[in-house]
């Protein structure tokens, strides 16, 4: 299995369950992981999961303001896989930096991983 990823790609997005998350928003960092058939000496993009392509899709779903981060995951990995069938596997993992909960917390997490 090959796998590509992009880790650590920050978006400011306005997801959560209280009404002040969607008007001021957070730091949001994803983690995004795919395994798709190994695919020997290929020099085609086609052929394989563009990491760019990738970073549209989540930055679509991130632009889409949910009331919950599991929302999220699951709309991210299903718009992979629709877009690039070849997907056998996903690891999807989001953090909300400095969750609203008054506490001295670095951030929450909901990681996703499935396989096709």
């Amino acid at each position: 299995m090959l796998t590509i990823a992009l880790e650590q790609a920050s978006f400011y997005a306005y997801h959560g369950l209280y009404p002040e998350e969607t008007i001021i928003g957070n730091t949001f960092i994803l983690d995004i992981a795919v395994r798709i058939p190994d695919m020997q000496h290929t020099d085609q993009l086609a052929e394989t999961v563009n990491y760019q392509g990738i970073y549209e899709i989540a930055e679509a779903v991130m632009a889409v303001p949910r009331p919950l981060l599991e929302e999220v995951v699951y709309a991210l990995t299903d718009e992979l896989k629709q877009r690039y069938p070849a997907i056998q596997h996903s690891v999807v993992s989001l953090r909300k930096m400095n969750p609203p909960m008054g506490a001295s917390v670095r951030n929450s997490l909901v990681s996703l991983e499935k396989s096709y």
